[in-house]
């Protein structure tokens, strides 16, 4: 069929929903790699259930010993038995829809799997840290799988998990993130964390009365919020609310319905827990259809001790922490074949009757899709947009470079690197390197030349500002697939941060260090929040929104009563985002200063402040609810008071609120 005069053929292949790989897990990004991983909890479970709330800034040290406090050298061993069952049907999805004239809905075959699978833990506390938690060296023994009701034999022990890796296990027996060497073996890092983050847990804040509380954790399937109760020595509990963790599909939402849960952990003095058992079966929708089902179980024992003394140098450099996301498959083979036949003339003719609508997932996508059907092809592509194809059409050039960067050939990424070295117009070189920060599994070449382009003379300082926060994004995002290309972004970030320099410059940096998000930038950055200059204060305060609440929440105490509105304001947000997103409840004194924010302030003070407040009142902080209200009610009281200002405050505050007249 001549495709010349037709449109190219879209197939709405649900085949891509089954990388939901619920068997081995893949759906293993449950935070990408976010440093500092702490579990949170559902605030609306947490309101309903009124849970114990631990809290790292609210309690005093010593107060209670804390069930998972280790001293240095503890060593326990557990083995462990994990089953997981899985039916998969997308024909139950696909029946009777039609998906018009110029799409194709294409299931898979159904799939079944029940798999067992049987190994051993090896652990040995390193050291304490000052919130409590403590770093275990871990090392698994893998005894191999099965496959339960099938032909097929059992797979055989991976030796590659003999590997030691580090587990930080917080004060209250959940696990807060994982540690493996940087230049290690990654796909046997993901197995390790795949397997072990099964055994976390939350135990009581006080361990010598019982209680009811929430907490929320993950494993290889998503995060889940789960609520417990604890009695003698004794922890009971189910998940309350399940989430797939992020990246299972690019496509509609997956529903999940909890249809069965059970936890039972029996804690142990000196040890993380004496045995431990959770179950758990799941329903998945699609568009209100089910279309399969997951039980899982973890099951460990404790277990003699062997003979495991790893010597482990936290401090040479060499590890990363964080949870490693899935491996990615190749997306660069994922495209209608029939695109193959499609002349470059036409693609862009078709491109361009998308772009029309406005929807950057479809008119992206062709373009993307038929860059990864025809490689070869890349450079005609450039060569029209160099000789001025789409000149004008800002839109439609956007939308090349995003499809540049998300193909993932190598000749799209080739062809990104050479619009940076040698094209002369900086706003083509600008959009390439926002598209590297698309790129899965980027180069050094890649970090080498954004960095360069950032520092060079000849580009505006706007210019400039957008290359060092493409490295920024790059460096996040390699992250969870390229920590080594990650670091070396990071060392030219840091690099920048250490040189110092004028106001322009370092702003740059602080902005890229923003964007990089890592812990391991946090002393980089403090020095900043006490620069003369308030516009560098108010960078690095910025730059500090993906840092963990350990690191960001003393530091944001202090900008909070920063001499400058603008800083103040920024550390308002700053907080707010660092809450919103950690579901960690900012301290008492962050509390009390964003109140002594809302009257008499600026309204973007005012406003960062309510916001803040909101995000812990939410959270079932009653001195930032009482707070809010009693702003609210002077502002219903002022006879000139300001609608849009009373619409923000009742957003904000954990009530419904009714107009009246």
């Amino acid at each position: 069929m001549p495709l010349h005069d037709e449109r190219p053929t879209r197939r709405l292949a649900l085949r891509r929903l089954t990388t939901l790989a619920l068997v081995a897990g893949a759906v293993w990004a449950v935070q990408g790699a976010r440093r500092s991983f702490a579990p949170t909890v559902d605030a609306v479970v947490a309101d309903r259930l009124a849970p114990v709330r631990a809290g790292l800034f609210g309690r005093s040290a010593g107060e209670v010993e804390a069930p998972c406090r280790f001293a240095a050298g503890t060593r326990m061993a557990y083995d462990v038995v994990g089953e997981t069952r899985v039916e998969i049907d997308f024909a139950r999805v696909t029946d009777g829809i039609d998906a018009g004239a110029h799409a194709q809905v294409e299931a898979s075959p159904p799939e079944a799997h029940h798999v067992e699978r049987r190994w051993h833990l090896d652990l040995l506390a390193l050291h304490g840290e000052d919130d409590g938690a403590s770093v275990l060296a871990a090392r698994i023994t893998d005894r191999g799988a099965r496959v339960i009701g099938g032909e097929a034999p059992e797979t055989a022990a991976s030796p590659a998990l003999s590997d030691i890796f580090l587990i930080r296990v917080d004060a209250r027996c959940a696990i807060r993130e994982f540690g493996w060497r940087t230049a290690g073996d990654l796909d046997a890092a993901r197995e390790q964390q795949l397997l072990a983050a099964g055994l976390g847990f939350w135990a009581p804040a006080d361990p010598t009365r019982a209680a009811s509380y929430v907490g929320a954790g993950f494993d290889a399937t998503g995060r889940y919020a789960a609520k417990y109760h604890y009695e003698d020595g004794r922890l009971t509990g189910e998940a309350v609310s399940f989430t797939l963790g992020q990246s299972v599909a690019r496509g509609p939402a997956v529903g999940v319905e909890i249809v069965g849960s059970s936890i039972a952990v029996e804690l142990a003095d000196a040890a993380w827990f004496e045995s431990l058992s959770a179950e758990r079966e799941l329903s998945f929708t699609l568009a209100g259809r089910s279309f399969g089902t997951h039980f899982r179980a973890t099951r460990a024992q404790r277990a003699a001790l062997a003979a495991f003394a790893p010597e482990v140098a936290l401090a040479d450099g060499g590890w990363s922490w964080g949870v490693l996301a899935g491996r990615p498959r190749d997306a660069s083979k994922d495209f209608d074949d029939a695109l193959r036949d499609l002349p470059l003339r036409d693609a862009l003719a078709r491109y361009r009757e998308l772009v029309a609508g406005g929807k950057l997932g479809e008119y992206g996508g062709l373009l993307r899709d038929w860059l990864r059907a025809n490689p070869e092809r890349t450079g005609d592509v450039l060569a029209l947009l160099r000789d001025g194809e789409f000149a004008g059409e800002q839109v439609a050039r956007a939308g090349l470079f995003w499809a540049l960067g998300s193909a993932n050939t190598a000749e799209a990424k080739a062809a990104l690197v050479g619009v940076l070295h040698r094209w002369p117009d900086p706003a083509h070189q600008i959009a390439a390197a926002q598209a590297l920060a698309m790129v899965e599994r980027p180069t050094a070449e890649m970090i080498e030349v954004v960095a360069r382009s950032a520092g060079r003379d000849d580009l505006h300082a706007v210019e400039r500002g957008a290359m060092a926060l493409a490295l920024g994004a790059i460096a996040q995002r390699s992250e969870a697939h390229s920590p080594e290309i990650a670091a070396q972004a990071r060392a030219e970030i840091r690099g920048w941060l250490q040189r110092g320099g004028d106001d322009e410059p370092l702003g740059h940096a602080l902005l890229a260090a923003g964007n990089a998000g890592h812990e391991a930038l946090a002393a980089d950055i403090r020095p900043y929040l006490d620069h003369d200059s308030p516009t560098i204060r108010r960078h690095a305060t910025h730059a500090m929104r993906h840092l963990s609440p350990e690191t960001a929440y003393p530091r944001l105490e202090e900008r909070l009563g920063d001499g400058d509105r603008v800083v103040r304001t920024s550390a308002l947000e700053t907080a707010a985002t660092i809450v919103r997103r950690t579901d960690r409840e900012p301290t008492d004194a962050m509390i009390e200063l964003a109140g002594s924010r809302l009257a008499g302030a600026h309204v973007a003070e005012e406003r960062a402040a309510v916001s803040l407040l909101g995000e812990a009142a939410r959270r079932g902080d009653a001195r930032a609810d009482a707070l809010l209200r009693e702003h609210l009610q002077a502002q219903l009281a002022d006879p000139e008071r300001d609608p849009q200002r009373l619409a923000t405050l009742a957003r904000s505050t954990p009530a419904r609120w009714q107009a009246g007249r």
